[in-house]
Protein backbone atom coordinates (compact mmCIF):
# COMPACT_ATOMS: atom_id res chain seq x y z
CA UNK A 1 0.00 0.00 0.00
CA UNK A 2 0.92 3.60 -0.60
CA UNK A 3 2.57 5.45 2.10
CA UNK A 4 0.15 8.75 0.71
CA UNK A 5 -2.70 6.65 0.84
CA UNK A 6 -3.01 7.13 4.52
CA UNK A 7 -1.66 10.54 4.58
CA UNK A 8 -4.90 12.12 5.91
CA UNK A 9 -4.61 15.36 3.62
CA UNK A 10 -5.02 13.10 1.16
CA UNK A 11 -7.52 10.64 1.85
CA UNK A 12 -9.53 11.79 4.67
CA UNK A 13 -9.92 9.53 7.52
CA UNK A 14 -13.17 7.17 7.47
CA UNK A 15 -15.91 7.48 10.40
CA UNK A 16 -13.97 4.63 11.96
CA UNK A 17 -10.66 5.47 12.27
CA UNK A 18 -11.70 8.92 13.51
CA UNK A 19 -11.23 8.89 17.76
CA UNK A 20 -14.47 9.22 19.49
CA UNK A 21 -16.73 7.94 17.43
CA UNK A 22 -17.85 3.99 16.35
CA UNK A 23 -18.42 2.95 12.53
CA UNK A 24 -22.34 2.77 11.70
CA UNK A 25 -23.34 -0.38 10.59
CA UNK A 26 -24.69 -0.50 7.21
CA UNK A 27 -28.36 -0.16 6.93
CA UNK A 28 -29.98 -3.87 8.22
CA UNK A 29 -31.48 -5.23 4.68
CA UNK A 30 -35.37 -5.36 4.64
CA UNK A 31 -37.45 -8.22 4.64
CA UNK A 32 -38.93 -8.13 1.17
CA UNK A 33 -42.57 -7.21 0.33
CA UNK A 34 -44.15 -10.39 0.75
CA UNK A 35 -42.80 -11.37 4.26
CA UNK A 36 -43.68 -8.04 5.34
CA UNK A 37 -47.44 -8.15 3.58
CA UNK A 38 -47.38 -11.33 6.27
CA UNK A 39 -46.42 -9.54 9.29
CA UNK A 40 -48.84 -6.74 8.51
CA UNK A 41 -51.52 -9.02 8.88
CA UNK A 42 -50.13 -10.73 12.06
CA UNK A 43 -49.74 -7.59 13.29
CA UNK A 44 -53.57 -6.34 12.30
CA UNK A 45 -54.78 -9.31 14.36
CA UNK A 46 -52.95 -8.03 16.88
CA UNK A 47 -54.07 -5.03 16.59
CA UNK A 48 -57.80 -6.34 16.59
CA UNK A 49 -56.69 -7.46 20.48
CA UNK A 50 -55.03 -4.30 21.29
CA UNK A 51 -59.04 -2.36 20.39
CA UNK A 52 -60.42 -4.89 22.47
CA UNK A 53 -58.22 -4.81 25.64
CA UNK A 54 -58.09 -1.20 25.73
CA UNK A 55 -60.87 0.69 23.96
CA UNK A 56 -60.79 4.06 25.51
CA UNK A 57 -56.39 4.18 25.11
CA UNK A 58 -56.90 3.31 21.16
CA UNK A 59 -60.19 5.12 20.85
CA UNK A 60 -59.48 8.38 22.70
CA UNK A 61 -56.34 7.97 24.52
CA UNK A 62 -53.75 7.54 21.26
CA UNK A 63 -55.14 10.37 18.98
CA UNK A 64 -56.03 13.19 21.66
CA UNK A 65 -52.10 12.33 22.55
CA UNK A 66 -50.76 13.12 18.84
CA UNK A 67 -52.54 15.69 18.84
CA UNK A 68 -51.33 17.37 22.18
CA UNK A 69 -47.67 16.65 21.23
CA UNK A 70 -48.48 17.96 17.72
CA UNK A 71 -49.54 21.55 19.15
CA UNK A 72 -46.35 21.18 21.62
CA UNK A 73 -43.89 20.78 19.07
CA UNK A 74 -45.13 23.25 16.73
CA UNK A 75 -45.27 26.26 19.25
CA UNK A 76 -41.34 24.93 19.88
CA UNK A 77 -40.03 27.28 18.12
CA UNK A 78 -42.06 30.33 18.66
CA UNK A 79 -41.73 30.07 22.34
CA UNK A 80 -38.40 28.84 22.42
CA UNK A 81 -38.74 25.64 24.42
CA UNK A 82 -37.64 21.97 23.11
CA UNK A 83 -39.34 19.74 21.36
CA UNK A 84 -40.55 16.34 23.33
CA UNK A 85 -37.60 13.43 23.18
CA UNK A 86 -38.53 10.75 21.62
CA UNK A 87 -38.88 8.68 24.82
CA UNK A 88 -41.58 11.28 26.24
CA UNK A 89 -43.58 10.89 22.90
CA UNK A 90 -43.53 7.05 23.13
CA UNK A 91 -45.15 7.86 27.13
CA UNK A 92 -47.25 9.85 26.03
CA UNK A 93 -48.95 8.00 23.13
CA UNK A 94 -49.28 4.81 25.19
CA UNK A 95 -46.41 2.91 22.77
CA UNK A 96 -44.67 1.16 25.53
CA UNK A 97 -46.10 -2.48 25.16
CA UNK A 98 -47.38 -2.40 28.85
CA UNK A 99 -51.14 -2.04 26.94
CA UNK A 100 -50.84 -3.80 23.64
CA UNK A 101 -51.95 -7.25 24.73
CA UNK A 102 -52.73 -8.09 20.98
CA UNK A 103 -49.80 -7.66 20.02
CA UNK A 104 -48.38 -10.25 22.69
CA UNK A 105 -50.63 -12.40 22.20
CA UNK A 106 -49.58 -12.80 18.72
CA UNK A 107 -45.70 -12.98 19.67
CA UNK A 108 -46.53 -15.26 21.98
CA UNK A 109 -48.26 -17.29 19.75
CA UNK A 110 -44.96 -17.28 17.49
CA UNK A 111 -42.92 -18.35 20.15
CA UNK A 112 -45.28 -21.52 20.85
CA UNK A 113 -45.30 -22.20 17.25
CA UNK A 114 -41.81 -21.85 16.49
CA UNK A 115 -42.99 -19.12 13.66
CA UNK A 116 -41.60 -16.07 12.94
CA UNK A 117 -42.71 -12.75 14.91
CA UNK A 118 -43.54 -10.06 13.18
CA UNK A 119 -40.92 -7.84 15.19
CA UNK A 120 -38.77 -10.47 13.25
CA UNK A 121 -39.61 -9.10 9.96
CA UNK A 122 -37.59 -5.91 9.07
CA UNK A 123 -38.91 -2.87 7.22
CA UNK A 124 -36.43 -0.74 6.01
CA UNK A 125 -37.48 -0.04 2.12
CA UNK A 126 -40.37 2.48 1.83
CA UNK A 127 -42.48 0.11 -0.34
CA UNK A 128 -42.10 -2.84 2.70
CA UNK A 129 -43.67 -0.19 5.07
CA UNK A 130 -46.54 1.00 3.29
CA UNK A 131 -47.51 -3.14 2.17
CA UNK A 132 -46.60 -3.88 5.65
CA UNK A 133 -49.34 -1.02 7.16
CA UNK A 134 -51.62 -1.12 4.20
CA UNK A 135 -52.01 -5.10 5.64
CA UNK A 136 -51.73 -4.56 8.60
CA UNK A 137 -54.70 -1.89 8.18
CA UNK A 138 -57.02 -3.88 6.25
CA UNK A 139 -56.94 -6.79 8.17
CA UNK A 140 -57.80 -5.62 11.53
CA UNK A 141 -60.51 -3.23 9.59
CA UNK A 142 -61.97 -6.31 8.07
CA UNK A 143 -61.78 -8.89 11.64
CA UNK A 144 -63.67 -5.96 13.17
CA UNK A 145 -65.75 -5.58 10.67
CA UNK A 146 -66.96 -9.15 10.05
CA UNK A 147 -67.48 -8.88 14.17
CA UNK A 148 -70.04 -6.11 14.01
CA UNK A 149 -72.82 -8.49 12.20
CA UNK A 150 -74.36 -8.80 8.70
CA UNK A 151 -74.34 -4.98 8.33
CA UNK A 152 -71.19 -4.70 7.96
CA UNK A 153 -69.01 -7.15 5.36
CA UNK A 154 -65.40 -7.76 5.73
CA UNK A 155 -64.67 -6.51 1.69
CA UNK A 156 -65.83 -2.52 2.97
CA UNK A 157 -64.19 -2.67 6.04
CA UNK A 158 -60.68 -3.88 4.92
CA UNK A 159 -60.56 -1.21 1.87
CA UNK A 160 -61.41 1.58 3.64
CA UNK A 161 -58.77 0.13 6.42
CA UNK A 162 -56.04 -0.52 3.64
CA UNK A 163 -57.02 3.42 2.13
CA UNK A 164 -56.48 5.11 4.88
CA UNK A 165 -53.60 3.70 5.97
CA UNK A 166 -52.02 4.18 2.49
CA UNK A 167 -52.93 7.91 2.21
CA UNK A 168 -51.80 8.19 6.02
CA UNK A 169 -48.14 6.66 5.64
CA UNK A 170 -47.87 8.92 2.28
CA UNK A 171 -48.70 12.40 4.53
CA UNK A 172 -46.65 11.47 7.12
CA UNK A 173 -43.44 11.39 4.74
CA UNK A 174 -44.38 14.57 3.40
CA UNK A 175 -43.76 16.79 6.89
CA UNK A 176 -40.85 17.13 9.16
CA UNK A 177 -40.37 14.29 11.81
CA UNK A 178 -41.80 16.09 14.58
CA UNK A 179 -45.15 16.20 12.59
CA UNK A 180 -45.35 12.75 11.24
CA UNK A 181 -47.34 10.79 13.54
CA UNK A 182 -50.28 13.95 13.94
CA UNK A 183 -50.12 14.19 10.46
CA UNK A 184 -50.20 10.32 9.64
CA UNK A 185 -53.14 10.22 12.14
CA UNK A 186 -55.41 12.83 9.92
CA UNK A 187 -53.98 11.21 6.51
CA UNK A 188 -55.87 8.20 8.40
CA UNK A 189 -59.18 9.50 8.95
CA UNK A 190 -58.71 11.51 4.85
CA UNK A 191 -57.79 8.71 3.30
CA UNK A 192 -60.39 6.28 4.82
CA UNK A 193 -62.84 9.03 4.31
CA UNK A 194 -62.14 9.05 0.52
CA UNK A 195 -61.81 5.58 0.55
CA UNK A 196 -65.10 4.68 1.69
CA UNK A 197 -66.98 7.61 -0.72
CA UNK A 198 -64.90 6.21 -3.12
CA UNK A 199 -65.63 2.42 -2.62
CA UNK A 200 -69.48 3.00 -2.30
CA UNK A 201 -70.39 6.89 -4.21
CA UNK A 202 -73.73 6.11 -4.00
CA UNK A 203 -75.35 6.72 -0.20
CA UNK A 204 -78.90 7.34 -0.33
CA UNK A 205 -80.31 6.78 3.24
CA UNK A 206 -83.23 4.55 3.22
CA UNK A 207 -85.43 2.77 5.84
CA UNK A 208 -85.48 -0.71 6.42
CA UNK A 209 -88.92 -1.41 4.83
CA UNK A 210 -87.54 -0.17 1.53
CA UNK A 211 -84.22 -2.49 2.14
CA UNK A 212 -86.17 -5.80 2.50
CA UNK A 213 -88.80 -4.63 -0.73
CA UNK A 214 -85.29 -4.56 -2.75
CA UNK A 215 -84.51 -8.35 -1.19
CA UNK A 216 -88.19 -9.41 -2.24
CA UNK A 217 -87.40 -8.17 -5.96
CA UNK A 218 -84.17 -9.59 -5.63
CA UNK A 219 -85.47 -12.97 -3.75
CA UNK A 220 -88.40 -13.14 -7.05
CA UNK A 221 -86.21 -12.86 -10.30
CA UNK A 222 -86.98 -9.22 -11.00
CA UNK A 223 -83.89 -7.30 -12.03
CA UNK A 224 -83.03 -3.71 -10.85
CA UNK A 225 -81.28 -1.01 -11.87
CA UNK A 226 -78.56 0.79 -9.83
CA UNK A 227 -81.27 3.51 -9.04
CA UNK A 228 -83.98 1.09 -8.09
CA UNK A 229 -81.52 -1.02 -5.52
CA UNK A 230 -80.55 2.53 -3.78
CA UNK A 231 -83.07 4.21 -3.91
CA UNK A 232 -81.20 7.64 -5.18
CA UNK A 233 -83.52 9.90 -6.90
CA UNK A 234 -80.65 11.75 -9.25
CA UNK A 235 -79.65 8.11 -9.76
CA UNK A 236 -82.99 6.79 -10.85
CA UNK A 237 -83.71 10.45 -13.08
CA UNK A 238 -79.88 10.01 -15.15
CA UNK A 239 -81.37 5.85 -15.60
CA UNK A 240 -84.76 7.89 -16.88
CA UNK A 241 -82.72 10.30 -19.03
CA UNK A 242 -80.89 8.05 -20.74
CA UNK A 243 -83.58 5.96 -22.17
CA UNK A 244 -84.82 8.53 -23.62
CA UNK A 245 -81.76 9.78 -25.72
CA UNK A 246 -80.60 8.29 -29.02
CA UNK A 247 -77.57 6.44 -28.55
CA UNK A 248 -78.56 4.91 -24.82
CA UNK A 249 -81.98 4.56 -25.23
CA UNK A 250 -81.92 0.99 -27.18
CA UNK A 251 -79.97 -0.30 -24.29
CA UNK A 252 -82.03 0.42 -21.72
CA UNK A 253 -85.06 -0.32 -23.55
CA UNK A 254 -83.47 -4.00 -23.44
CA UNK A 255 -82.99 -3.99 -20.00
CA UNK A 256 -86.87 -2.66 -19.27
CA UNK A 257 -87.88 -5.23 -21.51
CA UNK A 258 -86.13 -8.08 -19.34
CA UNK A 259 -87.37 -6.76 -15.90
CA UNK A 260 -90.74 -6.64 -17.03
CA UNK A 261 -90.68 -9.84 -18.56
CA UNK A 262 -89.52 -10.51 -15.16
CA UNK A 263 -92.17 -8.93 -13.23
CA UNK A 264 -94.96 -10.71 -15.18
CA UNK A 265 -93.19 -13.97 -14.08
CA UNK A 266 -93.49 -13.40 -10.25
CA UNK A 267 -97.07 -12.69 -10.59
CA UNK A 268 -97.90 -15.52 -12.66
CA UNK A 269 -96.07 -17.94 -10.26
CA UNK A 270 -98.73 -16.49 -7.29
CA UNK A 271 -101.50 -17.79 -9.92
CA UNK A 272 -99.63 -20.97 -10.65
CA UNK A 273 -98.53 -19.73 -14.19
CA UNK A 274 -95.72 -19.98 -15.85
CA UNK A 275 -95.42 -17.25 -18.63
CA UNK A 276 -93.74 -13.84 -18.53
CA UNK A 277 -96.83 -12.48 -20.75
CA UNK A 278 -99.96 -11.73 -18.92
CA UNK A 279 -101.73 -11.06 -22.38
CA UNK A 280 -105.39 -11.10 -21.87
CA UNK A 281 -106.03 -14.33 -23.26
CA UNK A 282 -103.34 -16.11 -21.30
CA UNK A 283 -105.07 -15.35 -18.00
CA UNK A 284 -108.12 -15.93 -19.31
CA UNK A 285 -107.23 -19.22 -20.34
CA UNK A 286 -105.64 -19.75 -17.29
CA UNK A 287 -109.04 -18.52 -15.23
CA UNK A 288 -110.72 -21.66 -17.40
CA UNK A 289 -108.88 -23.96 -16.62
CA UNK A 290 -107.58 -23.38 -12.84
CA UNK A 291 -112.14 -22.66 -11.91
CA UNK A 292 -113.05 -26.07 -14.01
CA UNK A 293 -110.44 -27.78 -11.75
CA UNK A 294 -112.09 -26.46 -8.43
CA UNK A 295 -115.47 -27.19 -10.20
CA UNK A 296 -114.44 -30.94 -10.72
CA UNK A 297 -112.69 -31.09 -7.23
CA UNK A 298 -116.31 -29.85 -5.80
CA UNK A 299 -118.47 -32.24 -7.85
CA UNK A 300 -116.73 -34.99 -6.89
CA UNK A 301 -117.46 -34.21 -3.07
CA UNK A 302 -119.40 -33.22 -0.73
CA UNK A 303 -120.03 -30.65 1.91
CA UNK A 304 -120.67 -32.02 5.08
CA UNK A 305 -122.88 -29.71 7.50
CA UNK A 306 -121.81 -30.91 11.24
CA UNK A 307 -123.65 -29.51 14.26
CA UNK A 308 -121.22 -27.02 14.31
CA UNK A 309 -121.17 -25.25 11.55
CA UNK A 310 -125.29 -25.01 11.03
CA UNK A 311 -124.72 -23.21 14.49
CA UNK A 312 -122.56 -20.91 12.77
CA UNK A 313 -125.22 -20.22 9.62
CA UNK A 314 -127.59 -20.03 12.64
CA UNK A 315 -126.11 -17.46 14.76
CA UNK A 316 -125.43 -15.42 11.44
CA UNK A 317 -129.12 -15.11 10.73
CA UNK A 318 -130.09 -14.36 14.15
CA UNK A 319 -127.36 -11.35 13.65
CA UNK A 320 -129.08 -10.18 10.31
CA UNK A 321 -131.51 -7.98 12.66
CA UNK A 322 -128.69 -6.21 13.49
CA UNK A 323 -127.08 -5.04 10.58
CA UNK A 324 -127.46 -2.50 7.40
CA UNK A 325 -130.37 -2.81 5.26
CA UNK A 326 -128.96 -3.81 2.32
CA UNK A 327 -125.88 -5.77 3.63
CA UNK A 328 -128.75 -7.48 5.98
CA UNK A 329 -130.76 -8.42 2.51
CA UNK A 330 -127.93 -9.66 0.73
CA UNK A 331 -126.10 -12.14 3.32
CA UNK A 332 -129.58 -13.55 4.19
CA UNK A 333 -130.46 -13.81 0.48
CA UNK A 334 -127.29 -16.21 0.28
CA UNK A 335 -128.60 -17.96 3.92
CA UNK A 336 -131.71 -18.46 2.25
CA UNK A 337 -129.99 -20.37 -1.01
CA UNK A 338 -127.80 -22.18 2.19
CA UNK A 339 -130.92 -23.54 3.44
CA UNK A 340 -132.62 -24.77 0.21
CA UNK A 341 -129.83 -26.63 -1.02
CA UNK A 342 -129.32 -28.95 2.46
CA UNK A 343 -130.01 -32.57 1.50
CA UNK A 344 -129.54 -35.76 3.62
CA UNK A 345 -126.70 -38.31 2.45
CA UNK A 346 -127.73 -42.42 3.01
CA UNK A 347 -126.22 -42.28 6.74
CA UNK A 348 -128.71 -39.77 7.43
CA UNK A 349 -126.44 -36.12 7.61
CA UNK A 350 -127.04 -32.85 6.13
CA UNK A 351 -124.88 -31.98 3.20
CA UNK A 352 -124.06 -29.55 0.40
CA UNK A 353 -123.56 -31.44 -2.83
CA UNK A 354 -121.13 -30.64 -5.08
CA UNK A 355 -122.82 -29.44 -7.77
CA UNK A 356 -124.90 -27.14 -5.68
CA UNK A 357 -122.09 -25.72 -3.12
CA UNK A 358 -120.39 -24.09 -6.30
CA UNK A 359 -123.26 -22.63 -7.40
CA UNK A 360 -123.67 -20.85 -4.42
CA UNK A 361 -120.20 -19.66 -4.13
CA UNK A 362 -120.53 -18.74 -7.32
CA UNK A 363 -123.83 -16.51 -6.62
CA UNK A 364 -121.20 -15.45 -3.73
CA UNK A 365 -118.30 -13.89 -5.66
CA UNK A 366 -121.20 -12.34 -7.92
CA UNK A 367 -122.62 -10.48 -4.75
CA UNK A 368 -118.89 -9.29 -3.37
CA UNK A 369 -117.96 -7.95 -6.08
CA UNK A 370 -121.21 -5.86 -6.41
CA UNK A 371 -121.04 -5.52 -2.78
CA UNK A 372 -118.88 -2.27 -1.46
CA UNK A 373 -117.88 -1.80 2.59
CA UNK A 374 -119.51 -3.68 5.68
CA UNK A 375 -121.79 -5.60 3.10
CA UNK A 376 -118.58 -6.89 1.05
CA UNK A 377 -116.81 -7.57 4.61
CA UNK A 378 -119.12 -9.82 5.72
CA UNK A 379 -120.21 -11.76 2.46
CA UNK A 380 -116.26 -12.26 2.28
CA UNK A 381 -116.26 -14.03 5.66
CA UNK A 382 -119.23 -16.16 4.60
CA UNK A 383 -117.59 -16.98 1.63
CA UNK A 384 -114.27 -17.81 3.65
CA UNK A 385 -116.30 -20.09 5.84
CA UNK A 386 -118.07 -22.30 3.47
CA UNK A 387 -114.68 -22.96 1.90
CA UNK A 388 -113.36 -23.66 4.84
CA UNK A 389 -115.97 -26.40 5.63
CA UNK A 390 -116.21 -27.97 2.10
CA UNK A 391 -112.05 -28.16 2.53
CA UNK A 392 -112.66 -30.27 5.78
CA UNK A 393 -114.84 -32.40 4.45
CA UNK A 394 -112.50 -33.45 1.48
CA UNK A 395 -109.63 -36.34 1.83
CA UNK A 396 -106.20 -34.54 2.26
CA UNK A 397 -105.37 -35.08 -0.95
CA UNK A 398 -108.14 -33.04 -2.04
CA UNK A 399 -107.96 -30.49 0.56
CA UNK A 400 -104.21 -29.75 -0.36
CA UNK A 401 -105.33 -28.75 -4.01
CA UNK A 402 -108.18 -27.24 -2.87
CA UNK A 403 -106.54 -25.08 -1.00
CA UNK A 404 -103.75 -24.52 -3.98
CA UNK A 405 -106.56 -23.80 -6.68
CA UNK A 406 -108.64 -21.49 -4.69
CA UNK A 407 -105.59 -19.57 -3.88
CA UNK A 408 -104.65 -19.35 -7.52
CA UNK A 409 -108.07 -18.54 -8.81
CA UNK A 410 -108.20 -15.69 -6.39
CA UNK A 411 -104.94 -13.91 -7.43
CA UNK A 412 -106.12 -14.73 -11.17
CA UNK A 413 -109.00 -12.77 -10.61
CA UNK A 414 -106.63 -10.06 -9.37
CA UNK A 415 -104.39 -10.49 -12.23
CA UNK A 416 -106.71 -10.03 -14.52
CA UNK A 417 -108.28 -6.86 -12.55
CA UNK A 418 -104.68 -5.21 -12.59
CA UNK A 419 -104.27 -6.25 -16.39
CA UNK A 420 -107.54 -3.78 -17.40
CA UNK A 421 -106.01 -1.06 -16.63
CA UNK A 422 -105.47 1.44 -19.27
CA UNK A 423 -101.74 2.45 -21.09
CA UNK A 424 -99.81 0.25 -23.91
CA UNK A 425 -97.70 -2.00 -20.95
CA UNK A 426 -100.99 -4.15 -19.96
CA UNK A 427 -102.19 -4.14 -24.09
CA UNK A 428 -98.32 -5.87 -24.68
CA UNK A 429 -98.71 -8.08 -21.81
CA UNK A 430 -96.77 -6.85 -18.93
CA UNK A 431 -98.45 -5.78 -15.51
CA UNK A 432 -97.96 -2.68 -13.79
CA UNK A 433 -97.23 -3.46 -10.11
CA UNK A 434 -98.49 -0.15 -8.98
CA UNK A 435 -101.67 -1.30 -10.23
CA UNK A 436 -101.89 -4.54 -7.65
CA UNK A 437 -102.52 -1.91 -5.41
CA UNK A 438 -106.02 -0.97 -6.59
CA UNK A 439 -107.11 -4.45 -7.68
CA UNK A 440 -106.39 -5.86 -4.48
CA UNK A 441 -108.13 -3.54 -2.64
CA UNK A 442 -111.47 -4.02 -5.30
CA UNK A 443 -110.85 -7.72 -4.46
CA UNK A 444 -111.32 -6.74 -0.56
CA UNK A 445 -112.01 -3.98 1.60
CA UNK A 446 -108.69 -2.25 2.49
CA UNK A 447 -106.11 -5.39 1.28
CA UNK A 448 -103.43 -3.35 0.63
CA UNK A 449 -103.25 -1.94 3.90
CA UNK A 450 -103.55 -5.36 5.97
CA UNK A 451 -101.26 -6.91 4.20
CA UNK A 452 -103.86 -9.45 2.67
CA UNK A 453 -102.94 -11.23 -0.47
CA UNK A 454 -100.17 -13.13 -1.79
CA UNK A 455 -99.69 -10.14 -4.28
CA UNK A 456 -99.51 -7.75 -1.58
CA UNK A 457 -95.34 -7.65 -1.22
CA UNK A 458 -95.39 -7.66 -5.01
CA UNK A 459 -97.32 -4.90 -5.14
CA UNK A 460 -95.62 -3.12 -2.24
CA UNK A 461 -92.40 -3.45 -4.55
CA UNK A 462 -94.46 -1.46 -7.10
CA UNK A 463 -95.49 1.33 -4.83
CA UNK A 464 -92.00 1.63 -3.37
CA UNK A 465 -88.68 0.32 -5.37
CA UNK A 466 -90.12 0.17 -9.03
CA UNK A 467 -91.51 3.40 -8.84
CA UNK A 468 -90.77 5.53 -11.70
CA UNK A 469 -89.68 9.15 -11.07
CA UNK A 470 -92.31 11.68 -13.02
CA UNK A 471 -91.42 12.31 -16.35
CA UNK A 472 -92.30 16.41 -15.75
CA UNK A 473 -89.24 18.76 -15.13
CA UNK A 474 -87.51 18.41 -11.63
CA UNK A 475 -84.29 20.52 -10.76
CA UNK A 476 -82.73 17.54 -11.02
CA UNK A 477 -83.75 16.64 -14.21
CA UNK A 478 -83.27 19.64 -15.82
CA UNK A 479 -79.68 19.54 -13.97
CA UNK A 480 -79.19 16.20 -15.72
CA UNK A 481 -80.39 16.85 -18.49
CA UNK A 482 -78.26 19.39 -19.21
CA UNK A 483 -74.80 18.03 -18.32
CA UNK A 484 -75.63 15.23 -20.79
CA UNK A 485 -76.97 17.70 -23.58
CA UNK A 486 -73.72 19.85 -23.13
CA UNK A 487 -71.91 16.42 -23.51
CA UNK A 488 -73.44 15.71 -26.63
CA UNK A 489 -72.93 19.76 -27.50
CA UNK A 490 -68.93 19.00 -27.26
CA UNK A 491 -69.52 15.75 -29.49
CA UNK A 492 -71.11 17.33 -31.96
CA UNK A 493 -68.32 20.39 -32.15
CA UNK A 494 -65.69 17.33 -32.30
CA UNK A 495 -67.51 15.59 -35.09
CA UNK A 496 -68.48 18.82 -37.37
CA UNK A 497 -64.18 19.56 -37.07
CA UNK A 498 -63.30 16.07 -37.97
CA UNK A 499 -66.13 15.78 -40.54
CA UNK A 500 -64.87 19.24 -42.65
CA UNK A 501 -60.97 17.47 -41.49
CA UNK A 502 -62.08 14.44 -43.25
CA UNK A 503 -64.84 15.50 -45.69
CA UNK A 504 -66.83 13.20 -47.92
CA UNK A 505 -68.69 10.05 -46.65
CA UNK A 506 -66.52 9.27 -43.75
CA UNK A 507 -66.52 13.44 -42.41
CA UNK A 508 -70.52 13.50 -42.88
CA UNK A 509 -70.66 10.19 -40.87
CA UNK A 510 -68.31 11.53 -38.07
CA UNK A 511 -70.94 14.09 -38.05
CA UNK A 512 -74.02 12.40 -37.53
CA UNK A 513 -72.63 9.92 -34.85
CA UNK A 514 -70.96 12.60 -32.56
CA UNK A 515 -73.90 13.64 -30.94
CA UNK A 516 -75.02 10.44 -29.99
CA UNK A 517 -71.17 9.67 -28.80
CA UNK A 518 -72.22 11.30 -25.08
CA UNK A 519 -75.29 9.47 -23.71
CA UNK A 520 -73.55 6.20 -25.61
CA UNK A 521 -70.16 6.39 -23.50
CA UNK A 522 -72.51 7.08 -20.24
CA UNK A 523 -75.04 4.50 -20.73
CA UNK A 524 -72.27 2.06 -21.44
CA UNK A 525 -70.07 3.12 -17.82
CA UNK A 526 -73.43 2.84 -16.42
CA UNK A 527 -74.93 -0.24 -17.73
CA UNK A 528 -72.63 -2.02 -19.88
CA UNK A 529 -72.02 -6.10 -19.65
CA UNK A 530 -68.92 -7.76 -19.59
CA UNK A 531 -69.34 -9.46 -22.94
CA UNK A 532 -71.00 -13.02 -23.11
CA UNK A 533 -72.40 -12.46 -19.15
CA UNK A 534 -75.23 -10.41 -17.48
CA UNK A 535 -72.64 -8.84 -15.41
CA UNK A 536 -72.48 -4.91 -15.28
CA UNK A 537 -69.43 -3.55 -13.37
CA UNK A 538 -70.89 -0.38 -13.67
CA UNK A 539 -74.21 -1.22 -11.85
CA UNK A 540 -72.47 -3.13 -9.45
CA UNK A 541 -70.25 -0.34 -8.25
CA UNK A 542 -73.16 2.30 -8.40
CA UNK A 543 -75.43 0.35 -6.19
CA UNK A 544 -72.85 -1.20 -4.02
CA UNK A 545 -73.03 -1.10 -0.03
CA UNK A 546 -69.69 -2.29 1.05
CA UNK A 547 -68.82 0.95 3.01
CA UNK A 548 -71.53 2.33 3.57
CA UNK A 549 -71.95 2.12 6.95
CA UNK A 550 -67.66 2.23 7.64
CA UNK A 551 -66.73 4.70 9.94
CA UNK A 552 -63.96 7.01 9.05
CA UNK A 553 -62.53 7.60 12.36
CA UNK A 554 -63.31 4.19 13.71
CA UNK A 555 -61.56 3.33 11.21
CA UNK A 556 -58.12 5.50 11.72
CA UNK A 557 -57.98 4.67 15.32
CA UNK A 558 -58.31 1.26 13.82
CA UNK A 559 -55.58 1.58 11.51
CA UNK A 560 -53.67 3.06 14.39
CA UNK A 561 -54.02 0.18 17.16
CA UNK A 562 -52.74 -2.38 14.12
CA UNK A 563 -49.60 -1.01 13.65
CA UNK A 564 -46.88 -1.82 15.71
CA UNK A 565 -43.93 0.56 16.03
CA UNK A 566 -41.02 0.34 13.45
CA UNK A 567 -37.67 1.10 12.91
CA UNK A 568 -36.68 4.80 12.30
CA UNK A 569 -38.07 5.60 8.74
CA UNK A 570 -35.14 6.33 6.24
CA UNK A 571 -37.36 6.80 3.08
CA UNK A 572 -38.81 9.89 4.27
CA UNK A 573 -39.45 12.37 1.50
CA UNK A 574 -38.43 15.74 4.00
CA UNK A 575 -36.68 16.80 7.06
CA UNK A 576 -34.24 14.59 9.19
CA UNK A 577 -35.66 11.20 10.64
CA UNK A 578 -36.72 10.91 13.74
CA UNK A 579 -34.05 11.08 16.80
Amino acid sequence: MAKWENDPIIRPATPAATEGQQQQPPPASGGGIVRNVGAGVLEGEGGVGNMLTNLSGNLVGKPLASAIIFAHDALAPVFGYERFPDKVREFLQGNEGEQNLGSKAIDTVADVTGSPKPSDVPATTAPEQIARKVAAAGTAAATLGAGAGPALSTAGPALVGAGGALVGDIAGRMVPAWAKDFTEQVGNVAGSAATSRAVTPVRTVTTPERQRLVGVAENEGIPLTAGERTGSKPLQKTEQILGQLPGSAGGVASDVATQNAAVNRAVARRAGLDTDTLTTDVVNAHLDRVGGEIGQLATNNNMQLPTGFLQQAGQLRQNLRYMKTDVGQELGARLDQLRDMITIDPNGNPIIAGPHYQTLISDLNDAIRGAEGTAQTKLLQFRDMMRQQMEASMNPADAARWRELNRQYANTHVIRDAMGAAGAGAAEGNISLLQLRGALNRSAKDAYATGFGDLNELARVGQSVLRKPPDSGSPQGIAITGLINKLSALGSAGGAAAGSHYGGVEGAALGAIAPWAAPLAVGAVMRGRVPLTDFSPGQAYLSNRLAADVNPALTAAIIRASQQQQPPDQNRLMGPPPR
